[in-house]
């Protein structure tokens, strides 16, 4: 596009002239709801409200945001900018009122295809590159070998858009603040979107930086008839938009073009009259939230109907990948995950040196449980990285299941844990002389499950927990009743039958059980059968636990 020079924002269409009525005007609660001929508007929303333990955050809003323009959300901190955005998104629980979402109710699964959501903080990965960061994104919203060539050119039209494509083979965690905002910017453009909502993006930025991104976001409005709705408590950026939505403490003052609203209040700039607004409201006592008209919007292409769903599985392989490329750049976490088992089964079998006996009745067990203590310990933060980063709230405002998200990363700490548990096996029985009855490659297939096992109690409690000092805590009470319940310091039969009892429901036992078996007979028995079936199918239970408990929804 050719700017103005000097200009801070592309030429767009003119603003309607309708007057805004100022809060507390006599008629303000009856103005006209009517909007100009042309298509309905992008956002649509009538007494919108959310109470958050007790306190009213958005209260009662009504307002449109017009098809095809660039609408500010202007307010200090803390006025509901944040939650009005995660309502739009999707991802704000305890909604009421009527909000419409490009035709659609807001949070519909249909709509996460068309809606791009960029959060306050850059939701990247910070330990994969940035064409890396955007090819995974890409795939959940275009999965499928079928798709190849969509989500490349989709990359490298992102890239091109946010002037990234030299620094694509950079980590995301080694560029600038502006950089990785610009990235976060990048993923919200892969899948073509008719709705961009964008959380404060030019926070931090310097104005150069500012600048481009605003050009930026008036050329996707005029060239790809996106509708933009963007955040800010810089009054000064109130004159790059076509309309303004202005916010304080949970309520809209006024809404209208800047034109319409220093014409209103007889200002010279939006922030003067943002600041005569205030001061009306406090006379008036309320910021009633005005009716307002949407004015003129940009023609925009009829949306296309939306394909069902894919299957499930190219979006669970993208995550498995993933979750490996972030694995590889992390060599401390592989470490743990590989060497502490077989370190601390060497430091056993040189504890019991003088009676390799006792070595080989509690080292079948400990093979198990060693391996499945430290999957958990590593994957009980999985997902509280991910909500901690930002990317849980933006990949679950994207067409990725729940419980896409949890095979995924079962699937690739599973792969761990059968190298984990295969150089623990051969440590132990080839190198350290552990003594068993029965097969090893059985002994390697219980020390799997039980890897697995701690793999979905690490992803459930990180599901479930709300912070990673709530994980911390989770630790000792889902690992310690397991560890002296399970048979290993006294026999499960000798115990008081309340703790027996306690004993029968959980799962180490079995694994204990299991290895126990394996130990002691050449033969496949029903017994290792029965233990090893209830030890996979604990893990399964608890997968699907760690899905369901998943909230997509932020309080």
């Amino acid at each position: 596009m050719n700017y103005e020079p000097g200009s801070t924002h592309e030429p767009h269409a003119p603003h309607s002239t309708h007057e805004v009525p100022a809060p507390g005007d006599p008629g303000a609660a009856d103005a006209d709801t009517g909007t100009d001929a042309g298509p309905a508007p992008a956002v649509h929303a009538r007494g919108l409200s959310v109470v958050r333990g007790g306190r009213t955050v958005l209260d009662s809003l009504d307002f449109d945001v017009p098809r095809g323009q660039v609408t500010g959300l202007l307010g200090p901190s803390g006025c509901g900018k944040t939650t009005l955005m995660r309502a739009l998104a999707g991802t704000q629980a305890h909604v009421t009122g009527a909000l419409d979402v490009l035709g659609r109710p807001a949070g519909d699964a249909a709509l996460r295809p068309r809606t791009g959501y960029v959060t306050q903080a850059p939701s990247v990965y910070d330990d994969l590159t940035v064409r890396q960061n955007l090819a995974y994104f890409a795939e959940v919203l275009h999965p499928g070998r079928a798709a190849r060539t969509t989500r490349r050119e989709a990359v490298d039209r992102a890239l091109d858009d946010v002037d990234l494509t030299s620094h694509a083979d950079v980590l995301a965690g080694n560029l600038s603040g502006g950089q990785r905002s610009r990235v976060s910017l990048a993923v919200a453009l892969l899948g073509d979107p008719e709705l961009l909502v964008l959380d404060e993006p030019t926070v931090g930025l310097d104005p150069v930086l500012r600048r481009d991104l605003w050009r930026l976001f008036h050329t996707l409005a005029a060239d790809r008839g996106v509708t933009l709705l963007v955040s800010s408590h810089v009054m000064d950026e109130a004159e790059r938009c076509d309309r303004l939505l202005l916010m304080r403490e949970g309520r809209l003052l006024a809404t209208g073009s800047p034109s319409d609203l220093t014409a209103r209040t007889d200002m010279r700039t939006v922030e003067e009259a943002f600041l005569t607004l205030v001061d009306r409201a406090e006379d008036a006592g309320t910021a009633a939230p005005p009716r307002q008209d949407a004015g003129p919007a940009r023609p925009h292409p009829e949306a296309a109907p939306h394909a069902p769903r894919r299957s499930a599985a190219p979006r669970t392989a993208a995550t498995t990948a993933r979750v490996l490329h972030q694995l590889r750049h992390d060599p401390r976490t592989i470490a743990l995950l590989l060497l502490v088992p077989c370190a601390m089964i060497a430091l056993l079998r040189y504890v019991f040196d003088a009676d390799p006996r006792t070595f080989d009745t509690i080292g079948a067990s400990l093979l198990g449980i060693f391996p499945m203590i430290t999957m958990f310990l590593v994957t009980s933060i999985a997902t509280l990285r991910e909500r901690t980063s930002g990317t849980l709230e933006r990949l679950l405002a994207m067409p990725l299941g729940k419980a896409d998200l949890i095979a995924g990363y079962a699937l690739a700490f599973g792969l761990l844990a059968v190298v984990q548990s295969a150089l623990a096996t051969g440590l132990s029985v080839w190198l350290l002389g552990l003594d068993v009855t029965g097969s090893p490659w059985l002994l390697l297939l219980v020390a799997v499950l039980d890897a697995l096992l701690g793999t979905a109690l690490g992803l459930f409690v990180s599901a479930f927990a709300a912070s990673e000092f709530q994980a911390v805590q989770f630790m000792p009470a889902v690992l310690m009743p397991q560890l002296l319940l399970c048979g290993l310091f006294a026999p499960r039969d000798a115990m008081q039958p309340a703790l027996s009892a306690l004993s029968d429901v959980l799962p180490m036992s079995y694994a204990v059980d299991a290895m126990n078996e394996v130990l002691r007979n050449a033969d496949i028995t029903a017994t290792f059968l029965r233990d090893a079936g209830i030890v996979t199918g604990c893990a399964l239970l608890v997968l699907a636990l760690g899905a369901a408990t998943l909230r997509r929804r932020t309080p």
